[in-house]
């Protein structure tokens, strides 16, 4: 509203601007009056005051406004990004959408005030003119408003009509598109059977085709761009006749003629503005339908009706298949155990896409094809999210910083409420109390900048932290640290405590040194081809292979 405001006054302001002109005029030429030409210019000064620190306010609260709506958009782009299926995060990644998608939404709130003072202020300012024109004239304001828009119909019809693209010439430059293709794909053919010359003149003509296209359209430019310089220059002749014609019979004087060519010399620039909005809303257009196109798809379903607020973390798995579209053969394959309260597993022997298709389907993030799976004797599907979430805890090998401060990295999403005495337990436990001790403002330290950072060791017992603060009864460990590890002694101590009391799977490709594991599960080619519940007799058989190998 304050926008609106600060343009209605620029608009008003511009209008008086020809009524003033007149006054100077008249005040020179016919009373010949100083004082009153004087007050006149001053209130020409004063007039352009006006204007500037309308259109200072105008600029700022457009700006404010779209910058506003910059922000909207991106929150509805990050919070659609946070919604949407996993399966759709590989296609985001590949094709580099989520980089255009940010360019665009900048490009759109950059380009947005423009369109948006375009449209308002300079629909006012000719509105306004229109209206001085009245005051000053009626016969020739009803002139001026025919032509007007007759100048407007006319620069649309020229702008179309020379930015319309040529269906003749595209059409010839696909077809040399393709044949290229061809020449190139069947070179060494087109050389052993001697067909460069005729590939040449096949090349040649369509070249030729595209030249004809071309000067078609050069031919209708060269008519259309003259043809609305004459349409104008008639136009503007007629006005001037006309004007000349009421000058000589009395009906204008010279200042009213000053004030009514001032009209038309204002009217110029947001005429032509006016007349190239479509072409420039044309142009973002399509970047607009991009963006609300990504808005408008549709976000991950949960399809949960079941609240448990703390399961015992027993899984089971029931022929479960899983498939992916970038993939012919199924990822998993009738994947068929049972997971115990409290037991301790390790998956070994898969893939990358293995590992992360069973973790999704376990945080139910994906669904299989076939079969099922169960937590706690409930199908995973029926179990609400959020709920399915709360009872598990993981810990990745991605170093990540998901707070700017260590006590923030500890107690995060969902735990943001723990107080500073469960956060410090859990510091201690996970041997992070250690070195926070010596940061400059402990658990409030920031980090992650140049003069504050952690090693990978240390981005490790955070996590092992925040799932003690989290507490969750199902516990998976992605890849933790092995015995290969340098110095990974207060790590694998802060695991197990962590792992104590509850349903643990552990994603690892070499066994990791601890006191307690239940059962190894070797995954290859989508199937389980070991469940074993000796973890020391399949370490022995995996030494006995290497040896013999």
């Amino acid at each position: 509203m304050l926008a609106l405001f600060a343009m209605t006054t620029m608009a008003a302001a511009l209008a008086s601007l020809p009524i003033l002109i007149k006054q100077i005029l008249e005040s020179t030429f016919i009373d010949k009056d100083p004082s009153l030409m004087q007050t006149a210019v001053l209130a020409m000064i004063a007039l352009f005051i006006i204007r500037g620190i309308a259109s200072y306010l105008s600029i700022f609260t457009v700006n404010k406004a779209t910058g506003k709506l910059g922000i909207d958009l991106r929150l509805d782009f990050f919070n659609k990004l946070l919604t949407l299926p996993v399966s759709q995060y590989s296609h985001l990644n590949k094709n580099n959408e989520i980089n255009t998608l940010i360019s665009n939404i900048h490009q759109i709130t950059q380009t947005t005030p423009r369109y948006i003072t375009i449209i308002t202020q300079d629909s006012l300012a000719i509105i306004g003119l229109i209206i001085c024109t009245l005051y000053l004239n009626q016969e020739f304001s009803l002139l001026l408003l025919l032509v007007t828009s007759f100048v407007v119909l006319v620069t649309q019809m020229t702008h179309s009509h020379l930015n319309r693209p040529d269906q003749e010439s595209l059409l010839a430059s696909k077809n040399l598109i393709q044949h290229l293709s061809q020449s190139i794909a069947h070179h060494r053919k087109i050389r052993i059977d001697g067909g460069q010359m005729y590939e040449s003149q096949r090349l040649g003509k369509i070249s030729e085709t595209i030249y004809h296209a071309e000067m078609q359209q050069a031919i209708v430019k060269a008519i259309a761009v003259p043809a609305g310089q004459i349409i104008t220059a008639l136009i503007l002749t007629a006005v001037i006749y006309m004007v000349a014609l009421q000058v000589i019979t009395g009906a204008l004087n010279l200042h009213e003629v000053g004030a009514l060519i001032s009209v038309v010399l204002l009217l110029i620039l947001p005429i032509q503005r006016i007349a190239g909005l479509p072409k420039q809303l044309a142009h973002d257009q399509k970047i607009i339908e991009t963006i609300f196109s990504f808005l408008d798809q549709a976000s991950e379903h949960d399809t949960g009706i079941i609240s448990i607020p703390h399961v015992s973390g027993k899984f089971v798995f029931e022929q479960v298949r899983f498939c992916s579209d970038a993939h012919a053969t199924p990822i998993l394959n009738h994947i068929n155990f049972t997971i115990k309260p409290g037991e301790v597993t390790v998956f070994t022997g898969y893939t990358a896409e293995e590992k992360n298709a069973l973790i999704n389907l376990i945080l139910h993030l994906q669904q299989p094809a076939s079969g099922r799976i169960l937590l706690d004797d409930h199908p995973l599907a029926d179990i609400q999210l959020n709920n399915l979430h709360a009872n598990i805890a993981m810990l990745t090998e991605d170093d990540y910083l998901l707070d700017e401060k260590i006590a923030g990295n500890i107690a995060y999403g969902t735990m943001r409420c723990a107080n500073e005495a469960k956060i410090t337990t859990a510091a201690h436990a996970s041997h992070a109390m250690e070195f926070i001790r010596h940061m400059p403002e402990g658990l409030q330290t920031q980090i992650g900048k140049t003069d504050t950072t952690i090693n990978k060791q240390q981005f490790r017992q955070l996590a092992i932290a925040r799932a003690l603060v989290k507490n969750a009864p199902i516990l998976i460990l992605d890849e933790i640290p092995t015995h290969e590890e340098s110095n990974p002694g207060n790590l694998l101590s802060a695991l197990e405590k962590l792992m104590q009391n509850r349903t643990t799977l552990i994603f690892n490709q070499h066994i990791p040194q601890l006191k307690k594991i239940d059962r190894i599960v070797v995954l290859e080619n989508g199937c389980i081809t070991e469940s074993l519940k000796e973890p020391n007799n399949f370490q022995a058989k995996k030494e006995k292979q290497a040896i013999s190998n």
